[in-house]
């Protein structure tokens, strides 16, 4: 008798625990895409208007892993590359490509997608542009169900995984996927580390998901993927005869019923800068970072910059009512990026030697 008991107990905490990671799961694709807390270092996710706008030539990877105290962590993958077009002409072009694999709880619950951007830009005066772009792109989520345990697996003895749940119909889907955003950017040359004077500020709109595709393992047309919206911003703001330059930065998501609202801070701290003329001594830089996502995560970030490098550090401290089973442990998260020209620009941050 206590050995049945206690079979029940075991039964009832694995169908309690699967169907809380598939619920999760299946919420946050329903009701929110995914995210990055660097999120300044994912762009084209944030707004398609940002490619090929703040440089030549960028390419960045991403890497976030979270939820690792609860069951089977979630594991997010991206790349994204981005590229300035008609470079010689008053107005330019940009072109962007990006990527992501999402890998979430005990369901196996996985997202891929891959998109491509394009972007207009059109030079407002020496100091700002206006850049609007579009996305288009495919994207495929899948599960696998026989690693969930349901109620009605439950033989009165024991879990059986043998007979059948009746719940999950497809074990993937696909649609394609619709983006727009408009993007104002604003930037003053000057940027000696004697001065140190240089302004830079990006501001954005985007809608992603306007069709609303269908959203459903079960087939289920009525079941649809909800519109989001992204406000987004960042600046860049000298301090006058200092190698200290505030990097304030938000960004909100409207998706559903859920809205996600993240401002924070960063301090960059200009090491050296490099060599105008021999190359020879390259610029680099050290970042400290710290953000709010309300009612939900602090994050602390660390970023060192070298020329054209860059590699980013973070980690997510869990605010929300889940500490309770995570220990308030989050995610942590790693970005690598490459510009060209370097992060410093050809006119920031020059060497007068």
């Amino acid at each position: 008798m206590k050995t049945k008991q206690n079979n029940c107990i075991v039964m009832l905490r694995a169908v309690l625990f699967s169907s809380i990671a598939f619920v999760s799961t299946t919420n946050k694709a329903m009701a929110q895409d995914i995210h990055f807390s660097q999120f300044d270092e994912t762009p084209l996710q944030l707004n398609p208007a940002n490619a090929g706008v703040q440089h030549e030539t960028r390419f960045i990877l991403n890497f976030k892993n979270q939820w690792q105290a609860v069951g089977s962590p979630y594991r997010t993958y991206a790349f994204s590359g981005d590229f300035r077009m008609l470079k010689k002409k008053k107005h330019q072009m940009g072109l962007g490509i990006d990527f992501f694999s999402d890998k979430s709880g005990d369901a196996a619950f996985g997202s891929n997608q891959v998109n491509l951007s394009l972007t207009g830009i059109i030079n407002l005066n020496d100091k700002s542009l206006l850049s609007g772009g579009l996305m288009g792109g495919f994207a495929q989520r899948s599960l696998n169900p026989a690693k969930l345990q349901w109620g009605s697996q439950y033989d009165g003895m024991q879990f059986n995984e043998n007979i059948a749940s009746g719940e999950v119909s497809t074990n993937n889907f696909s649609f394609f996927d619709l983006g727009a955003g408009l993007n104002y950017s604003y930037g003053t040359d000057e940027g000696y580390i004697s001065a140190n004077n240089a302004r830079k500020v990006n501001l954005g709109v985007a809608v992603f998901h306007p069709h609303r595709p269908a959203y459903s393992f079960y087939g289920d047309k009525t079941q649809r993927l909800h519109t989001k919206f992204v406000l987004s911003g960042n600046a860049a703001i000298g301090m006058p005869n200092s190698n200290l330059v505030l990097k304030p930065s938000y960004i909100v998501f409207i998706q559903g019923g859920v809205k996600e609202i993240t401002p924070g801070m960063t301090f960059q701290y200009i090491l050296q800068e490099g060599s105008k003329y021999t190359g020879l001594k390259k610029s680099s830089a050290f970042s400290l970072g710290a953000y709010y996502r309300m009612r939900d995560a602090f994050i602390g970030i660390v970023r060192f910059e070298y020329s054209n490098y860059s590699i980013g550090f973070s980690y997510d401290v869990n605010l929300s009512k889940l500490r309770a089973v995570t220990s308030t442990r989050g995610g942590f998260e790693i970005s690598l990026r490459w510009v060209y020209p370097n992060a410093f620009g050809n006119k920031h941050f020059k060497s007068r030697i």
